[in-house]
């Protein structure tokens, strides 16, 4: 009987040791489908992050590109606008050379000419003349004096034209403005 029972706890022990070794096989198994799975959520969560910069980085490429080219064409009109801006006093003299040759219309006739061209250019190139018939507006306007008028506020005289560039102020216009006598409001 020793020996019978002997045989039954050996194969009892035979059969855990075989459980165990196909516990321990399936255990593998699993880890070993359970790395990939996990190794491919990492490869893609990896893949993610890297599409996601690559993203990132194409839009600020762009937004910087669309800024330099915006950039330039800021530079540009300014250096337009500076350079026509160096060109208005001369376009003064003309103008007061033409009011000079009253006498002589062959003179002015000529210089009339040259006026004529080169307001054709400055319109080309978006220069306006800012309007002086007008109340004073101090953004486009710098009152050199003020004198009693009338009308309080207004424009009176211009000692010299002002320009504009693309709505961009180049030079204000030099103007009196008028102003109400305050000895005259006095006695009313």
């Amino acid at each position: 009987m020793n020996n019978q029972d002997d045989n039954i706890d050996e194969t009892i022990q035979i059969n855990q040791n075989a459980q165990n070794t196909e516990n321990d096989y399936k255990t593998d198994e699993n880890q070993t489908q359970q790395e990939p799975k996990d190794e491919l959520t990492e490869l893609k969560e990896q893949l993610d992050k890297q599409k996601d910069t690559y993203l990132r980085l194409l839009a600020e490429f762009d937004n910087f590109r669309k800024r330099a080219e915006r950039e330039k064409f800021e530079i540009a009109d300014f250096i337009k606008g500076s350079v026509v801006g160096d060109f208005l006093p001369i376009l003064d003299s003309l103008e007061k050379a033409q009011l000079a040759c009253a006498n002589d219309e062959s003179i002015r006739s000529g210089i009339e000419l040259v006026i004529k061209a080169f307001k054709q250019l400055l319109e080309k190139y978006e220069i306006k003349e800012i309007d002086t018939e007008c109340e004073f507006d101090p953004n486009l306007h710098e009152a050199l004096m003020t004198v009693e008028s009338d009308k309080p506020n207004k424009i009176v005289q211009v000692f010299e034209k002002g320009y504009t560039y693309k709505d961009k102020l180049l030079r204000p216009a030099k103007v009196s403005v008028g102003k109400i006598n305050e000895d005259k409001n006095e006695e009313v």
